[in-house]
Parts: structure tokens; sequence; C-alpha cells
């Protein structure tokens, strides 16, 4: 099958090397166009790495559905196109280039968490299990009928965003070459999403990261797991004893936290209850919180007693 790939970011990038190893044709790669990144230096985007060892030109304007494209998606002669980690919606006449239009690899169980961040707002809201869905693609956004899902991934203790990333895209590339073949015999079978049990899943932000102390431990550790490798979660560190307009707050980045069995009651939230030797301990909404990582503004991710060495955490302190 005649085949054009279109995606940007590394969820798409075994999908990518399976196609590129199996019977089917790539006849183009469609990526989002390159991006100024730190100090003005380009962003080279995964599949861009993976097209460019292969040997494979990529086709990248600013806007897939201007119609002055057409001769060129047409010239192609494609059966298919896989979209996936792209950052485009697609325009009904981009999906009519092609014979069995396009299907899309999705980091969720849809209908749950359609949108830009599956796996980040499934992890943000405590899902025990994750997944991922190919849809035959429609005009509405991660609407279209599903031709094949993935059985319910447990969410490890440790796993953030980047190990669920990996795993679900591995599992989704073995779930898009078993399905193209469907497509040429004629035997798929696509189910209707039910729309009434959607979700959305829309684009983390900056400020998701930051923390608020009054929710859970729980609810801190899903947030620190789910904003990985971007934005992490963040604070601001106030001294007890700081003079007023003296002292600034600190910005703390906080790297693997631990939700603890101890229950505290009347303190308020952020308020630090431990800093020695290698235990940070700090209280929540409801329960305590153990920083094993931190990283102050401008400097590296440190171990909680390598920061206690050079930073006079104490506690009483607060964090917020």
């Amino acid at each position: 099958m005649r085949i054009v790939f279109m995606g940007t970011g590394g969820f798409a990038v075994p999908t990518f090397e399976r196609l590129l190893d199996s019977r089917h044709d790539i006849v183009a790669v469609v990526a989002m166009p390159l991006r100024d990144g730190h100090r003005s230096k380009a962003v080279v985007a995964p599949v861009r790495s993976v097209a460019s060892a292969a040997s494979l030109e990529i086709f990248d304007p600013e806007n897939i559905n201007d119609p002055s494209l057409l001769p060129t998606l047409r010239g192609w002669q494609a059966d298919l196109l896989f979209v996936c980690d792209y950052g485009k919606i697609l325009a009904p006449h981009v999906l009519a280039v092609t014979r069995f239009g396009g299907i899309n690899l999705h980091g969720s169980l849809l209908p749950k968490y359609r949108g830009a961040a599956p796996i980040n707002r499934a992890l943000l809201n405590g899902e025990p299990t994750v997944g991922v869905s190919v849809i035959h693609i429609t005009p509405q956004l991660d609407a279209g009928p599903v031709v094949a899902m993935s059985e319910p991934v447990p969410v490890l203790p440790d796993d953030t965003a980047v190990e669920i990333e990996e795993k679900l895209a591995q599992i989704g590339a073995e779930l898009v070459v078993s399905v193209i073949p469907q497509f040429e015999s004629g035997t798929l079978t696509p189910v209707p999403q039910r729309n009434e049990l959607a979700t959305k899943a829309p684009k983390i932000k900056k400020q998701d990261g930051e923390i608020d102390w009054r929710r859970s431990a729980q609810e801190i550790v899903w947030q620190y797991q789910a904003l990985q490798p971007w934005p992490k979660v963040f604070t601001n560190w106030h001294w007890q004893n700081a003079v007023e307009n003296e002292s600034e707050p600190m910005r703390l980045i906080l790297g693997h936290v631990r939700q603890l069995e101890t229950e505290v009651t009347g303190v308020v939230p952020g308020k630090v209850l431990e800093a020695s030797d290698d235990r940070v301990m700090v209280a929540t909404g409801n329960g305590v919180l153990q920083v094993f990582e931190i990283q102050p503004a401008g400097r590296k991710m440190m171990p909680a007693d390598a920061f206690l060495r050079g930073y006079p955490l104490q506690p009483g302190d607060r964090f917020g």
C-alpha cells in the first residue's frame, strides 16, 4: 500500500520505523516546519531524524490544508494517510486525496481524552490504566470511528508520561501495522465512538506545573508523573525567617516525589515538616509529600541531601 506518513513528535517514531520495515511504500513524509528552540537553534523533531536516516525527503508546509497544495498531495497517488503526533487537524479536502482517507494513532482509549495531551491528562486524573486507539479520521477532533484499540495498560507507581508514552508508542505501532492489511482486504469493521462518553485532553500549558499545596499528596504525585519532561512541577520557597522585602522567594522545580502514609492535621498546606539528611517532607491538603529531588532556579536537579547541604531549608518554611 502507498502511504503518506504525517508526524512530527516522538510518539510517531515506532510506527514510522515499523512501516519502513514493512512491505508498504512510504511515498511521502509530512512534518511540521522546523521551529526555533533554545538560543534560536532549530529543534529537530524525532520524525525528521528517522526520515533523514532513511534518505526520505520531508514535506513541511506551514499549513497542510492550503488548497494550493492539493496538486502535490494528489501527485503522490497514495492509498492511505497515516497521522500521528503531527500537530495539525486535516481538512476534508486533504483526507479526500487518498483512496482510503486517513487513520490516526491516538494515545488514549477513546472516546476518553480526545485532544492534544491524552497521556498527560490521564495521568493528571490518576487513571489506573491507559491505552491507544487507531481511528478513521473525520473532520471532528479525535471523533472518528475506532478501527483498533489496545487492551488497557496498567499505570505503574513510578510511571511518568515519559515511560507511558514509550510503552504506548510501541503498542500503537503493532496495532497500526495489523490494521492496514484490513483496508486492502475490505475486512475493516470500524466502531463508532459513543460521543456521550467523550472527555477532553487539552494541550498542557506551563502553568499546569505550579503546585497547589491545598491538593492532596496523591494528586501532587499524579501531577509530577503527568508533567514530565515538561513543564515539570514547581513551587516557590518562602523562608520563615526572611526579612520582609529583603528576601525574595526562590523558585524550585521538584523532581521525584512520593506520598507518605503519615497523616497530619492542623498544618498549613505547603509547610515544610522536615528538612534533614535526605528527608524533605511537606504538608499538603491531605497527607504528606516526600521530595527526593529539588532543582533551584538556574541550577541542575539534585538529590534532596545535596540540596540541603547547599541551601538552608528548615522546618517551618513554606512552599507555595
